[in-house]
């Protein structure tokens, strides 16, 4: 038996290039072809687009009429307004200072607004920089130390308070250590 003539023989080498570009010009052609749609399919279309096209050229042509618009009011001047009448000018009255007993019974409106409360001082705690406001009710610390006016707080801390004294600042709770005050206020001014 001879193996040799029982083989196929292999193409010839041109002949498979052939093939392929037979197919490859057959695609061409069919891709070049003339698609399923009808020419009215393709009016339609056509129509439709033309009509895109138109509804988008008028939205175009009002959006430039009313930058027009804006643009004639940007340029007319400001009509003249009538100058306004300035109330007469008067000190702003100064609000009415609260006890230290309307203070302590209206603790919990007053936290952390700024209030004037006027009262007999207590005793200076220099060490804190602070005094004490008394009342029937109870007790209020005033702490003075950053009160912007130095030669007040030295005063402050160095002087008899024997008479009332009015305190402007904001309420805040005190701190626990043992003061006996109910509330603490930050003074922004002091007046004695």
């Amino acid at each position: 038996m001879d193996t040799a003539r029982d083989l196929p023989h292999p193409p010839a080498p041109g002949l498979g290039r052939r093939v392929v570009a037979l197919l490859m010009g057959l695609l061409l052609l069919s891709a070049c072809a003339p698609s399923d749609r009808s020419e009215k399919e393709l009016r339609k279309e056509l129509q439709d687009l033309k009509a895109q096209v138109a509804a988008i050229q008028d939205k175009l042509n009002q959006m430039e009429g009313r930058q027009q618009a804006i643009w004639d009011l940007l340029k007319k001047p400001a009509p003249q307004a009538e100058p306004m009448a300035m109330p007469p000018l008067t000190q702003p009255q100064a609000p009415e200072a609260l006890t230290v007993g309307q203070l302590l019974a209206g603790k919990d409106r007053y936290l952390g607004a700024r209030v004037t409360v006027k009262g007999l001082p207590g005793p200076v705690m220099v060490h804190h920089k602070s005094f004490l406001l008394k009342g029937p009710q109870g007790m209020v610390e005033v702490m003075f130390g950053n009160l912007p006016d130095p030669k007040l707080v030295q005063t402050l801390a160095s002087t008899t308070l024997d008479r009332p004294v009015t305190v402007t600042g904001v309420v805040n709770l005190p701190p626990a250590r043992g003061a006996g005050a109910q509330l603490q206020i930050n003074a922004e001014a002091v007046e004695f």
